[in-house]
């Protein structure tokens, strides 16, 4: 538990160590490692020539310094750890940063991994007698003797070591092994160059002979991502320095310089010095691969001839800080740019725990347990996961320049919008160079690297899905574009892939066919002089280049139908993803709309019902007291009526957004149907007579009357159908009502119920809408009402799973028929058929009810109401109030709480939970209902949620007051 608590305490951050030497000791070891030394005789000069390549190291070097300032540019913008990834996430989102550090990291592990197993490679040569004995294997063509693997893996070892502790002590070693890796080239170079005389040193041929000078630099130019990369390495350190990184364009274009220099020295060193048996340089690089010992190295071997075993010593030295410079620079920028990664919790976020010295040592020690096996796969295997490295460093270079491209841009910054432009361009074309062979390239990648790329894209594919399944944020899967460019990158490769490979084998079948043909033609005695076996030789090399010709042209042709074909996909996926954001944003503004209404709707019901509460609750008070004037009398009827068709609206309008919300429940229980039809007949014969409409009720054609159902929504629709038949009919029609069972079968029911009038009729254009929300027929505008009724009663059949049409002409009439299924119930009890017609009476005078009610005017409206009944009444002005008062309160001295819900200090839902949690349990337990204005059914279950016993609504109904006390 102490060592997690001393973890979490230095979790603060990484700790800020860098000097502006130590970053640049960082950035110089990076760029330039054992490649320098090896190189210049098996790639720069070759290619180029010595002043050539030249030429094209110091052009290459001020091109990735370009790019650097878009690095200096970002930096300054994000100075967090990750590079590429902070820029790219930060810019253009998680989906563009996870692709470039995805490839970043193959790039940082392959420089180690190479710089790692140089240290065999240089030993066959150097120390050929010492190293190259004991247990050996060989892997592709490579011969791996045990010892010299077993120094790599300490080289890997000490850098880990040097890396986990961190600070200033891997920035010290960072630094001296930088300062031995130039001084010692420059040493060498001096003691050449000046000793002998630079002038007396033979160049010639300047440039190689057997091409054009400006494609020969051209060549070399397209070579600095491989050389260079790694001085864009501390960016992943920002964190770290300890001053501005406004002073990292500086910087960089000192490690750029530095390391131009120790490349142009280095290729010039190269050629100072021939074998005897080598006229020019051209002779000597010609048979390099044939040589052995010092011979093979031509640096080494160069220093080795003018200065002796000391200048051997010398080099040795420096070559040891360069492998270690790029192995301790690259193994912090790699742990870096993971630590970023797993901070932004898309690897499990424990590998960003920092030690005692603020380093990720976890992350470090990861790659150092990874690379160690690596150096037993032989020097062959290494150099195929090393082609790809620069490919991966190019789409870093291409996100930094296009991320600064458009921050600039944004901020209307012209220098940095060019160096951006100029960044994306030189990335595209670096990329190319280096994936499409034979093209305009001087090498190519081996058909392994080609599906190590492949591989290495696959795995990005799963990674990333691992990723975004635990993306709980929702950062990741919002670019197409990444993913359609990534799996182009696939198709791409997958068919240089097979090109390759088919060239391959295609050239050993030619090679094959045409030994074979000699090997016929001398067992018939003809012998080929050199001249025809020359001409052989050249024919089968022609036929080659056609093969290799033909094989590129039908590559780019199918490549080109695969990029239409890709695009084509995007266009589509990108307009269906559009419709579907787009679905998404009305949807989200659908329900927020809803919201908002339902909002509205609830705080106008509640807004309404308050004032309705108490017009009709001083209007049935007053319609009871003695003596009233007729005409006094006649008005309060008319209040009452107006009251109740206001209340009815009200209710509409609730029932209807309940409706639409989806939040409308049936609540199923017995139901004798044949009761249901006597009392919508005796709700409206009175009206229909005074109206002079003949009115009749028919059930006789119904065998089973007691079904399962919602009585209150069956009478809900009963009522608004024949509400609506009673406006619509003038004196003398007819209404009338028939219910009648036309099946049943399997324990339940089909009925068929009609209402029917001789009124006024419906437009066929209004019929085709009749059920829709707030649809009115315009020339009935004299007649009251939402337009809801239909609606809900269309919504209503729907819910039980019934169908509702209309017949209907203008001027004759209309007529609603209703289908719908109902299953069986048993004979309901007498009492409880009878259980509204025949109420009980009740003795309510020792019952005592606390009334928690804010408003004055409700409270005196609900005592004038209960008090009529005999009920004991008390009152609290608020929920806190209510509370006191229970609490000290005896148990029984209450039986009964109404709770209003919205109310100062304490509101009623509060109110309640308090009372639920009274240590008493008598008390805690006292019956509570909510008697408020809020009306929707929301409103009932947070009642039910608070721990109330029910839900009544106001205007204050005493019939359902009552019916609540007398179920408890």
């Amino acid at each position: 538990m102490l060592q997690a608590t001393k973890e979490e305490q230095h979790d603060g951050g990484l700790q800020k160590y860098l000097s502006p030497i130590g970053v640049w000791a960082f950035a110089f070891g990076c760029s330039v490692g054992w490649g320098a030394f090896v190189m210049p005789g098996t790639t720069f000069i070759p290619i180029a020539g010595p002043i050539g390549s030249v030429i094209g190291i110091i052009i290459g070097g001020l091109l990735m310094l370009l790019i650097g300032m878009n690095y200096h540019y970002m930096m300054n913008r994000y100075p967090d750890c990750g590079g590429t990834f902070a820029f790219s996430k930060n810019e253009i989102g998680y989906d563009h940063g996870f692709l470039s550090a995805w490839f970043l990291e193959l790039v940082y592990m392959a420089i180690i991994w190479a710089n790692a197993t140089a240290i065999p490679l240089v030993c066959k040569n150097l120390f050929h007698d010492y190293l190259d004995v004991g247990p050996s294997y060989t892997i592709a063509g490579f011969t791996v003797y045990v010892d010299e693997a077993l120094i790599a893996a300490a080289a890997i070892l000490i850098a880990g070591f040097v890396c986990t502790v961190g600070g200033k002590f891997s920035s010290v070693i960072q630094t001296i092994l930088a300062c031995i890796l130039i001084a010692g080239i420059l040493l060498c170079a001096a003691e050449i160059f000046l000793k002998n005389g630079a002038g007396s040193l033979n160049f010639e041929p300047v440039f190689a002979p057997k091409s054009n000078a400006g494609l020969e630099i051209f060549q070399i130019v397209a070579l600095a991502p491989w050389a260079y990369v790694g001085f864009e390495s501390i960016s992943h350190s920002t964190e770290e320095f300890q001053f501005s990184p406004k002073k990292t364009l500086g910087i960089m274009l000192i490690a750029l310089i530095t390391g131009m220099i120790a490349y142009s020295l280095l290729v010039l060193i190269a050629v100072s010095k021939l074998p005897q048996d080598c006229a020019d340089w051209t002779v000597y690089l010609e048979t390099i691969s044939s040589r052995e010992g010092l011979e093979g190295l031509p640096t080494f071997y160069a220093i080795h001839s003018y200065m002796g075993k000391r200048g051997l010593s010398i080099l040795c030295a420096t070559l040891i800080a360069g492998i270690m410079t790029g192995l301790i620079g690259n193994m912090v920028a790699a742990s870096r740019l993971i630590y970023a990664i797993a901070r932004d919790e898309m690897i499990p976020q424990k590998m960003s725990r920092l030690n005692k010295n603020h380093v990720p040592a976890k992350i470090i020690w990861m790659i150092t347990l990874i690379s160690l096996p690596i150096p037993f796969f032989g020097r062959t295997a290494i150099s195929w996961i090393v082609d790809v490295n620069t490919v991966g460093a190019t789409i870093a270079y291409a996100y930094t320049s296009g991320v600064a491209f458009q921050a600039a841009r944004k901020e209307k910054r012209l220098a940095y919008m060019v160096t951006g432009g100029i960044g994306i361009v030189l990335s595209v074309v670096f990329t190319c160079y280096f994936l499409i062979p034979n093209f305009w390239s001087a090498s190519k990648m081996a058909p392994a690297s080609y599906l190590i790329l492949i591989a290495w894209s696959i795995l990005g594919f799963i990674f990333f899905h691992y990723v975004f399944r635990r993306d709980e944020q929702r950062r990741f899967g919002k670019s197409t574009v990444v993913w359609i460019v990534l799996l182009f990158l696939v198709f791409f490769v997958t068919m240089l892939w097979f090109r390759e490979t088919s060239q391959e084998v295609s050239e050993q079948v030619l090679v094959d066919l045409n030994s074979y043909n000699e090997m016929e033609l001398a067992e018939h005695g003809i012998m080929l002089n050199d001249t025809e076996r020359k001409d052989s030789e050249y024919f089968t090399e022609s036929k080659m280049q056609q093969i290799n010709h033909s094989m590129q042209q039908n590559s780019m042709i199918q490549m080109g139908i695969i990029l239409f074909a890709l695009f084509i996909m995007f266009n589509i996926y990108n307009a269906m993803h559009k419709r579907h954001e787009e679905m998404e944003v009305q949807k989200l503004a659908a329900e927020e709309s809803n919201k908002a209404k339902s909002t509205f709707l609830s705080n106008m019901s509640h807004d309404i019902r308050t004032p309705m509460n108490a017009i009709i609750g001083y209007t049935k008070i007053t319609m009871g007291l003695q003596n009233l004037p007729t005409e006094a009398e006649d008005y309060l009827k008319k209040i009452d009526s107006s009251s109740k068709h206001l209340l009815s609206l009200i209710n509409d309008v609730l029932d209807m957004s309940r409706i639409e919300s989806g939040k409308m429940e049936l609540d199923i229980a017995p139901s004798d149907i044949l009761q249901t039809m006597e009392e919508v007949k005796d709700l409206f014969i009175t009206q229909m007579d005074m109206k002079g409409i003949h009115y009749t009720v028919n059930a006789e054609d119904v065998d089973n009357r007691y079904v399962m159902c919602d009585t209150n929504r069956l009478n809900r629709i009963l009522l608004n159908l024949i509400s609506n038949a009673f406006k619509f009919t003038e004196s003398g029609g007819t209404v009338s009502v028939t219910l009648k069972q036309v099946s049943a079968s399997e324990g339940k029911g089909s009925y068929e119920l009609h209402v029917k009038d001789t009124g006024m009729g419906m437009s066929p254009e209004f019929a085709a809408k009749v059920f829709e929300a707030y649809e009115r027929e315009r020339t009935v505008n004299k007649i009251q009402g939402t337009g809801l009724g239909m609606a809900i009663t269309k919504n209503l059949v729907n819910l039980m799973g019934g169908t509702i049409e209309v017949q209907t002409e203008q001027g004759k009439g209309t007529e609603f028929i209703i289908h719908v299924d109902f299953p069986f119930a048993e004979k309901m009890a007498e009492e409880e058929e009878n259980a509204e017609k025949q109420r009980v009476e009740r003795d309510y005078s020792q019952i005592k009810i606390l009334l928690v009610e804010d408003q004055e005017i409700n409270r005196e409206i609900a005592a004038i109401m209960l008090e009529e009944y005999q009920f004991q009444l008390d009152f609290a002005e608020n929920g806190q109030i209510a509370v006191d008062k229970i609490k000290n309160s005896k148990p029984g001295e209450f039986q009964i709480i109404l709770m209003d819900v919205q109310m100062p200090v304490m509101n009623g839902y509060e109110a309640t939970r308090a009372i639920r949690s009274l240590s008493d349990a008598q008390l805690a337990s006292i019956p509570i209902f909510a008697m408020t204005a809020n009306a929707f059914s929301d409103d009932v279950q947070a009642a039910k949620d608070a721990g109330m016993n029910g839900h009544l609504s106001k205007p204050i109904d005493m019939d359902k007051i009552l019916e609540a006390i007398d179920e408890i």
